[in-house]
């Protein structure tokens, strides 16, 4: 009987752990503690190797000061799985109290379902003060003057690189100052090409850059260009494309001719066995602002630069993370305190940018920022920091994943047609944008009437 038992407690065990993994949360939470005589919120968070230990200490340090509010983390892989999660939630018995935008889908589509409440009410209620928040980052996440989202880190897009090879090839370091006349992609180009080692085997190539923007259109906005149009950055609405756009198709030439004809930059499945930039063999990295932390484990020295001028609208896309709250939610009062506590730039603000490295939104925290990222790339000024950091939100467009309507379904076009383009470099970029070009119409179909964020809130 008692080695029965023992079996079952054993069976009973192993089931509920399968069924922490598949579910991504306990009964309780992640982190929970025994609790009782007071309110659960409930945080769904993405599971992120960087970030979960700051949102451990949040809940402890919120706990802490608000001891008859207990924080729920619930943590899930991001992408599909995020998005399934948060309407399995938001439909069922316990809807996400706070929440972002982790997923495939924006902060649109979760405003346009109805999934994210209007915050106003509660800014109004509790004299939530935006003093030092860069107006233009609340301003994208507010519909018809309505906040639905208020952000919490931004940054934008960078030139990352070694500065051992820059060195090394006896090249001038890259600016900080974005309006800098003298860093242009011919400038860029050179330096890659004087950093650029071929001919030998994959240990012992070096390359001089690597475009790793994000998304895809990124590459166009260096051209002064865009696959979407502008009001759909501002209605959430993708109604056309302009894939087919001459700029568009030449920003795509240029990404495939930095493998193919200048031969500066990784092939992708290269790229891939060398681990990027952090291989120590790559000149400059182009990519979003995430480079701030996913380089620190660097057995190089690195620093950063803006994005050289390829014409005369050069833009960078900026990626702003906000935090909504569940237009459902049972419990709003206690939600709102706690994300005022976690966009506040004495308490939440403040400690992500500590463990992160994000850019902060709030103007009073850069100087900070500058200051623990200056330890990090000491070749850098706090100074020069601020002004690339500032340089970036000046001359960036926030990224169309936050801001358009089903943006992944579109987003799988793009990634999938091109992909050909750069792997092989036998696909013509010419004859693969018109094929986006059509299939994103017939997407624009399959996802059907949208109507602005502006009519249907």
């Amino acid at each position: 009987m008692l080695k029965w038992l023992s079996r079952t407690l054993i069976l009973g065990v192993f089931l509920c752990l399968v069924i922490l993994v598949n579910t991504g949360c306990s009964v309780l939470g992640i982190n929970a503690k025994a609790f009782s005589g007071g309110t659960t919120v409930t945080w769904l968070v993405r599971t992120d190797v960087n970030i979960n230990p700051w949102e451990y200490k949040a809940v402890d340090e919120f706990e802490a000061t608000h001891p008859n509010i207990h924080i729920k983390l619930v943590l899930v892989p991001s992408g599909a799985n995020f998005d399934q999660k948060l309407v399995t939630m938001q439909v069922g018995w316990e809807p996400a109290d706070v929440f972002s935008t982790w997923g495939n889908n924006s902060w649109a589509d979760e405003v346009y379902r109805n999934f994210a409440a209007d915050l106003t009410p509660y800014i109004k209620a509790s004299n939530f003060s935006f003093n030092g928040m860069n107006q233009q980052l609340l301003d994208q996440y507010s519909v018809n003057g309505h906040v639905y989202a208020i952000p919490f880190a931004t940054g934008g897009s960078y030139t990352y690189y070694n500065v051992d090879m820059f060195k090394k090839a006896n090249l001038p370091m890259p600016p900080t100052n974005w309006d800098d006349p003298n860093w242009t992609w011919d400038t860029m180009l050179k330096d890659a090409q004087a950093m650029t080692v071929h001919g030998r085997s994959l240990n012992d190539r070096q390359y001089g850059m690597s475009d790793d923007l994000w998304p895809e259109n990124a590459n166009a906005m260096l051209f002064g260009g865009d696959y979407f149009q502008a009001s759909t950055y501002k209605d959430g609405v993708v109604s056309a494309t302009t894939a087919t756009d001459p700029i568009v198709e030449k920003s795509v030439q240029w990404k495939r001719d930095l493998m193919y004809k200048y031969q500066i930059a990784p092939l992708p499945a290269d790229a891939s066995l060398l681990n990027g930039f952090l291989s120590g063999k790559v000149g400059m990295s182009m990519t979003g602002v995430w480079g701030f932390w996913a380089n620190k484990p660097a057995t190089f020295h690195w620093a950063v630069a803006p994005l050289p001028h390829f014409s005369n609208d050069t833009k960078d896309v900026l990626f702003t993370d906000p935090w909504m709250m569940s237009k459902d939610s049972r419990h709003p009062k206690e939600a709102w305190t706690f994300i005022q506590w976690l966009c506040d730039p004495a308490h939440g603000a403040k400690s992500y940018m500590e463990a992160s490295g994000a850019v902060p939104p709030w103007s009073q925290l850069l100087p900070e920022w500058a200051e623990n990222t200056h330890k990090i790339m000491p070749s850098l000024s706090k100074d020069q920091l601020i002004q690339l950091a500032q340089g970036s939100l000046d001359h960036g467009r926030e990224s169309i994943n936050h801001l358009a309507i089903s943006y992944g379904q579109f987003d799988s076009v793009i990634s999938n047609v091109l992909s050909p383009v750069y792997s092989t470099g036998k696909v013509d970029p010419a004859t693969a944008m018109k094929d986006v070009q059509q299939q994103l119409q017939e997407t624009i179909q399959k996802v059907g009437p949208v109507k602005p964020l502006s009519a249907s809130h």
